[in-house]
């Protein structure tokens, strides 16, 4: 029987009720809408304590342990500390103001909230968080830890410039503070590093024209045993088994593909639960692994293992099986907890049999 088709996951995971902090997931299950602007207020109100510090720990291994039961090879820490994978990041660097939020629209209009503001030059002087984040998840975990972070193009879409004024140079330097974070995870021994870029298929051009020099800025020095990966899905709803909301087009895949396959990272993460992609589409990327959303993280229906282990097999007959990496179309965080775990059980099954 051939090897066993590797799997992963995205970035997020349910958190824990015991938690001190709520993210926007909590908000799209509560209210049904992911505009949340009391998630980033509560957030910004909020001051951690020693007991907390053992409350992410306890979080991430819960987490982990969850994942890596299921099935998962290489897992995240469910993203336990952070009220959304975008903020937490603005959060360690200076430029942003979270005080006085700024109502904008983004993704294309799919929704519209209150975001922190871009009042200065950005640039990252203090110590890097991912050292602690990444050492405090790998210590409770038996499998490598991937660690998540966003970058440029999706730092800019969901915060609101009201000083650069400049799309390429407020894209350059946030690709240094995202850079340094990265260069610390390196030294802190971790060897799964994922790019967070989903507006690359929502901004094809600002893409091409500036948002693919962010992702090698990004990875800048970092040295090739490291396993790089870009994660690009077309968004989520406000809410659970919303079919109506504005998804990005997933042709914007085929425009990427050829540009990104020649840049310096190792695996381009896809949504195809959501989308069913033409598969065609895995032939252009003819030297990156590609991990291959599928199951959907906004629907609760449950797949069976045949329907995903179907799909699997259509997109073996576009890639060969070493370059194919199994995993969620997305994060899991607006589902339960229930439902994301049966939902890694079958991927899970359907990946060790085909």
């Amino acid at each position: 029987m051939p090897d066993r088709l590797s799997t992963t996951v995205i970035g997020s995971f349910p958190k824990p009720d015991y938690l001190p902090i709520r993210d926007w997931f909590d908000s799209a299950r509560d209210r049904g809408t992911m505009n949340a602007p009391e998630v980033t207020q509560g957030y910004s109100a909020y001051s951690m304590s020693d007991a907390d510090e053992a409350l992410f720990v306890r979080a991430a291994e819960e987490v982990i342990s969850l994942q890596v039961d299921a099935g998962i090879d290489v897992p995240t820490d469910g993203e336990v500390r952070r009220e959304n994978y975008i903020h937490y990041h603005c959060r360690h660097v200076t430029g942003f103001d979270f005080a006085n939020l700024e109502h904008r629209v983004l993704r294309d209009g799919a929704y519209e909230t209150d975001l922190p503001a871009i009042r200065g030059d950005v640039s990252h002087d203090v110590t890097p968080y991912s050292r602690h984040d990444f050492k405090a998840s790998q210590s409770v975990s038996r499998n490598p830890v991937k660690f998540t972070l966003p970058g440029p193009l999706t730092i800019m879409d969901t915060t609101a410039d009201c000083h650069y004024q400049d799309r390429p140079r407020l894209a350059r330097d946030l690709a240094a503070t995202v850079n340094k974070e990265i260069l610390a995870l390196v030294d802190a021994g971790c060897h799964y590093i994922q790019l967070d870029e989903p507006l690359f298929a929502r901004q094809v051009d600002d893409a091409m024209e500036f948002g693919l020099e962010g992702i090698e800025r990004c990875f800048h020095k970092v040295p090739p045993q490291i396993t790089r990966a870009v994660h690009i899905c077309c968004g989520y709803p406000d809410h659970l088994d919303d079919e109506d909301y504005k998804k990005a087009d997933p042709s914007s895949y085929h425009r990427l593909a050829g540009e990104m396959d020649g840049l310096a990272f190792d695996q381009v993460s896809i949504e195809d639960a959501h989308c069913c992609n033409d598969l065609a589409l895995l032939e252009l990327f003819a030297s990156k692994q590609v991990i291959f959303g599928s199951v959907a993280v906004a629907r609760s229906r449950i797949e069976t293992v045949e329907e995903v282990m179907a799909r699997l097999r259509q997109a073996l007959d576009h890639i060969d099986r070493d370059r194919l990496v199994v995993a969620p179309d997305c994060g899991l965080g607006m589902l339960t907890r229930d439902l994301a775990v049966a939902k890694l059980k079958v991927m899970c099954a359907a990946a060790a049999e085909v």
